[in-house]
């Protein structure tokens, strides 16, 4: 069973995305949601943390308020692809892989269009880092390995981070093929990564010469082109005010 996990700030959102997409799978699933209207939560890293540790799925799925899946089998689709693989550490919609090229199976604008031509067509593609939106891990590799507090002490990058550690430790990290909308438009400014960003180079960069994110590539210090951290033009490629697709 999946365990689907999400801190929310905007009930509308969270009953017109999120929600509306969990009520067409067609598979049993446990909903903790983590209300954070009043701003009670400073940090997303502790209060999934505990949502992990206390619920009852083999997988656990920490997703955004803000994402609708497409297909009513889109739960049962992922666990029979998680199924098929050896090295499963984590599986999401978006990423970058050890190379850079972005894979997504994510849909955005008005008419509905993808985020990359690169996608998933049946099995899972396997990259570096996922994107935050939506991050799938064994729930007996969560007890081992949990979100960082101290590396992502705000509200960004924490899956990213989990998916570097993940690979140090041999583990697998892959986009699924089974289709999403995702409306959020991301931070506006892409600066408020700056200090986990810093962080993140410091814990891994001995392991990661080049860092690629969906939020930007960075490089370890050494490297010819460490002088700055590229932060992409757009902080995601779906982040734009839309509507969702028809």
């Amino acid at each position: 069973m999946i365990s689907v996990m999400c801190i929310y700030n905007d009930t509308e959102q969270l009953e017109r995305y999120l929600l509306r997409g969990l009520k067409r799978q067609d598979i049993d699933f446990e909903l903790i949601t983590i209300d954070n209207t009043r701003g009670q939560h400073q940090a997303a890293v502790p209060a999934l943390n505990s949502a992990g540790c206390s619920s009852r799925g083999d997988l656990l799925m920490f997703i955004h308020q803000d994402v609708e899946m497409l297909s009513p089998s889109w739960l049962r689709d992922a666990e029979r692809h998680i199924a098929c693989l050896p090295d499963f550490g984590a599986a999401g919609v978006a990423g970058r892989t050890a190379h850079g090229k972005m894979t997504a199976s994510v849909w955005h604008g008005e008419p509905a269009k993808r985020v990359s031509k690169r996608k998933p067509r049946k099995t899972p593609l396997k990259t570096q880092t996922l994107d935050g939106c939506v991050a799938i891990t064994p729930a007996s590799v969560f007890r081992q390995v949990r979100f960082d507090e101290g590396t992502c002490s705000g509200w960004h990058l924490f899956i990213a981070d989990y998916c570097l550690t993940l690979g140090m430790k041999g583990l697998g990290v892959y986009v699924l093929p089974g289709d999403v909308y995702h409306r959020s438009t991301g931070p506006a400014d892409p600066r408020v990564y700056a200090p986990t960003v810093a962080a993140i180079i410091k814990k891994h960069g001995r392991h990661y010469p080049v860092i690629h994110t969906t939020a930007g590539t960075w490089h370890a210090p050494g490297h010819p082109a460490s002088q700055k951290p590229r932060m992409l033009s757009r902080v995601r490629a779906w982040c734009i005010p839309v509507k969702r697709p028809l």
